[in-house]
Order: structure tokens, then sequence, then C-alpha cells
């Protein structure tokens, strides 16, 4: 079975633009979808971060001090966050100064840290 020119032609012209976006995108960015939405995270993407760079946040602990690590940065207590200021770190969540109010932000939602149950057996 022999493809006409045309249909040839139009199949290579099909397969060349189909390549070319997937090679528009960098291999090495998050996909846009996969980009956190939370208000913090919008929030340290808009002052001169790359908004196609992942906002991976994790807290870290250091000398006995906390701290929240967005994008390689490492943030105290205290210290400000494109206007927002940090006003208390633990393991689970993030207590931001937004003007005077406080709003916790926890860093894995759905997940909630509780103490395991003990058995009649077992004394606390």
């Amino acid at each position: 079975m022999m493809l006409k020119p045309r249909c040839a032609a139009l199949l290579l012209l099909v397969l060349a633009t189909t390549s070319a976006h997937a090679i528009d995108r960098d291999p090495t960015q998050w996909p846009a979808g996969m980009l956190p939405a939370s208000p913090a995270s919008a929030a340290s993407a808009g002052a001169g971060a790359d908004p196609e760079a992942p906002l991976a946040r994790q807290v870290l602990i250091r000398d006995g001090r906390a701290y929240l690590v967005i994008q390689g940065r490492r943030y105290g207590v205290g210290d400000m966050v494109d206007g927002l200021r940090i006003q208390r770190i633990d393991d689970t969540a993030i207590w931001w100064n937004e003007g005077g109010q406080i709003r916790r932000e926890p860093l894995y939602g759905g997940v909630e840290k509780r103490q395991p149950k003990t058995t009649s057996k077992e004394k606390p």
C-alpha cells in the first residue's frame, strides 16, 4: 500500500508539529498542573521566582531551631517571605503573621498528627 505524496507530506507535517510541541517544554521543569496553589506558595512565587519551578517547602531543624525551606532558601521565625512574616514553625504547619492576623498553613494538607492509642496492657 503506497501513500499518495500529499498524504505522506501531511503525515510528516503532523509528526513534526507534534514533536516540536514536546520539545517546547523543559523536561527538567514541573508540569503546570503539579505546582501548588496555596496562598503562601503563590505569594512566594510572585517576587522574582520562576513560576514554572516547584515550590517544595519543607521544615529543617538545625541546632535546635526550625527553618522553612522554600526553593532552596532557608527562612527562620521572624523572617519575611513576600510580605508575610513567619510567626512560628513546627513539623506540621507554618504560622504566618499577615498584618497582625495569625494564620496557620499546614505543610501537608489532609494529614493530621495524632498520638498513638495505647492498649490497656501498656502503661503511658
